[in-house]
């Protein structure tokens, strides 16, 4: 044999161990494949993570060589090469800056005092003591004893009174709305007594057995109820109500017991609370700026100063929206009508 042929075979011997090793190194022992080696992620070319806002990838196919480098910067602004969709990686605005299509509204983040303006007040009434039991677990009290445990001495507002069930139990769910803006709701709801029963009143054994069983709902126990008076008749509601129906209960209710309507004055809150908002987030942004002129120009600087005088406007603002919202929050609580004024009327 020649050498050139023993050089030939040599080599031909070294390339099938090495395609042998490769082959080898595929399935380590385990079944798990080896950890890929550092480099840029691969391409994908499917339904998902496709380029150019979701337009299908080129048809797969040999490609000419590119020489290494950086890729290119993407140009800024919106991409005009395909469908409006979602931004790349599926990731979308938490607060947009500007106003949607077609009118859609803006959602802002509210500030840390109307944020306190909007949440229900929930009292959690305690069963009271019986006498010589010593205990509140005596089985359930009358009706009307039930019902006069949820006010109290010193808050003689109209009753909201919700139950919970086994799926809403730590949410709101049957009062607020799952799709639309409740800010109305949590207003209105700081002119009534907003009591929350447990799920468990359903047991016959509860002291607050009778706070709904005691009134003719029929066979379906309603979620919640609005109450003027202890004598008054329950609006009840399924959990599952409309927005616009709940409002107009709750303002036929209010206007009961109050002496101005809430109607007008509910307005002028949220309007209110708009104004909260501006001013604190305004005094922030003053704030943010006072601290960079104190570590610039020095805490006694023009600047400073100027910043620090229209801080104390702002706190000036604030407080006149507080005293005009005391204003609109007293409707002018009328005394609940007794059975006998009632029955004489």
């Amino acid at each position: 044999m020649k050498t050139s042929d023993l050089i030939l075979s040599f080599r031909a011997s070294v390339c099938l161990l090495i395609l042998a090793a490769a082959a080898y190194a595929q399935c380590p022992a385990g079944g798990y494949p080896p950890p890929a080696p550092p480099g840029p992620p691969p391409r994908i070319t499917g339904s998902q993570g496709r380029p150019n806002g979701g337009q299908p990838a080129q048809p797969s196919g040999p490609t000419t060589p590119q020489p290494a480098g950086p890729s290119a910067p993407a140009p800024a602004g919106p991409s005009t090469g395909g469908p409006k969709g979602p931004p790349t990686g599926g990731m979308t605005p938490t607060r947009p800056q500007t106003g949607g299509p077609r009118g859609m509204p803006i959602t802002l983040d509210r500030g840390a005092t109307s944020k306190r303006r909007l949440t229900v007040d929930w009292v959690h009434p305690v069963p009271p003591q019986r006498e010589g039991q010593g205990t509140a677990a005596a089985g359930p009290l009358p009706h009307k004893e039930a019902i006069a445990c949820l006010w109290d001495d010193d808050d003689g507002r109209p009753l909201l009174v919700l139950r919970e069930c086994q799926a809403c139990q730590g949410a709101d769910s049957a009062l607020l709305s799952r799709s639309l803006k409740n800010d109305k709701t949590m207003l209105l709801t700081k002119w009534f007594r907003t009591v929350k029963l447990p799920a468990h009143i359903g047991e016959r054994s509860h002291a607050f057995h009778n706070v709904f069983l005691g009134y003719n709902f029929g066979k379906k126990v309603p979620h919640f109820f609005l109450l003027a008076h202890r004598d008054a008749k329950p609006v009840a509601f399924s959990g599952v109500q409309t927005q616009s129906r709940l409002w107009k209960s709750m303002y036929q209710v209010l206007e009961q017991r109050y002496a101005k309507s809430p109607k007008r004055q509910v307005k002028k809150w949220l309007m209110l609370l708009d104004r909260y908002d501006t001013i604190e987030g305004r005094r922030a942004q003053l704030k943010e700026e006072l601290l960079a002129v104190r570590a610039s120009h020095g805490p006694d600087s023009k600047k400073a100063k100027k910043i620090r005088a229209k801080l104390d406007e702002l706190n000036e603002e604030f407080e006149a929206v507080a005293a005009e919202e005391k204003k609109i929050r007293n409707l002018g609580l009328l005394k609940a009508p007794t059975k006998i004024a009632a029955a004489a009327k």
